[in-house]
């Protein structure tokens, strides 16, 4: 079983994404020529001692650090998938060209390997209203196959929108959780995680799987993102620009909004905040819009976010 709170203390550090490994295709007229990501898995990660964490990281992230090679890595990810009730997971980079989804990179190693391919040999990414549906706040989408039909368009479309649903289904994916996360460096690619299910409907995505779900594609993102490196491409790094503009906001915080920071970072609620801080609602509501505020975070995860990657450059 995954340990939710241990996986929470730090999976929301994981910001930085792999598109700036991969440069993209060339471009043409402002659109880019290649729709077909580079595909990557487990045996081509390279570990990077340089890059290990210092302090406490979530329990995945860890163990994957410390894993004997690429086939535990693989049980231990899969295990995890499996004990929350997801059989796939899927993760990689995407840009936004003209209104159109462009994929960059994906990590098949926990993927459903025969949709993988049929996925993008389709191009099915140009019709997976998953894309548009998701919230832009990192906040997550929970699907299943009927509803994705309920997003159907009209027009020229909508065949390819029907073919897609039909190899879903084929597929075996019934159901799961799609989120993105906002690239800190290029306003116009984010990362994409997506667990994917067997089960035939979303019913079973209470809060309790959805925040196991989260985190454990926060853990992979951290690992792949920031501990591992790909031949060919320059691991994602962040900046002397990005800490010296943070460094600011962190020196002027009250130990109160540390505090808070602190057990924000640990998953506690706005409610178990207070009664462990000895705050009243009130105080918490109007501190964390002032953090949100000082470090331009617009929800919980950002904020998170914002606060912990200066601290692990240090």
């Amino acid at each position: 079983m995954i340990n939710r709170p241990a996986l929470l203390e730090h999976a929301a550090a994981a910001t930085a994404t792999l598109s700036q490994v991969f440069e993209p295709p060339t471009l043409r007229d402002g659109l880019q020529l290649a729709t077909q990501p580079r595909l990557y898995a487990e045996e081509q990660l390279l570990m990077l001692p340089a890059n290990h964490p210092q302090g406490p990281v979530p329990s995945v992230v860890s163990d994957l650090l410390e894993a004997d090679g690429v086939d535990e890595r693989k049980r231990l990810v899969r295990g995890a998938l499996h004990a929350i009730g997801f059989e796939w997971l899927g993760y990689g980079t995407v840009s936004q060209q003209h209104g159109r989804s462009v994929p960059l990179s994906f990590f098949t190693s926990y993927a459903h390997p025969a949709w993988v391919h049929r996925y993008f040999g389709q191009r099915y990414h140009e019709v997976d209203t998953r894309h548009q549906d998701a919230p832009c706040s990192s906040l997550p989408l929970i699907w299943d196959i009927d509803e994705l039909g309920k997003s159907q368009t009209t027009g020229e479309s909508s065949g390819r929108q029907r073919h897609f649903l039909d190899d879903f289904r084929d597929s075996g994916i019934r159901s799961g959780v799609f989120f993105r996360l906002a690239s800190p460096t290029r306003a116009n690619e984010h990362t994409v995680i997506s667990l994917m299910s067997s089960t035939a409907n979303r019913r079973w995505i209470m809060d309790s799987v959805l925040g196991q779900a989260l985190t454990l594609g926060l853990s992979v993102h951290e690992y792949v993102s920031r501990h591992a490196h790909l031949p060919g491409g320059n691991a994602a790094t962040h900046t002397a620009t990005q800490a010296a503009t943070q460094a600011p906001a962190r020196n002027e915080m009250s130990a109160t909004q540390q505090h808070i920071l602190e057990q924000l970072q640990q998953g506690r609620s706005d409610k178990e905040i207070a009664s462990r801080l000895h705050l009243s609602s009130h105080a918490v509501d109007y501190h964390m819009r002032q953090l949100r505020r000082r470090f331009a975070a617009r929800n919980r995860v950002q904020l998170v976010n914002a606060w912990t990657e200066p601290r692990s450059a240090e």
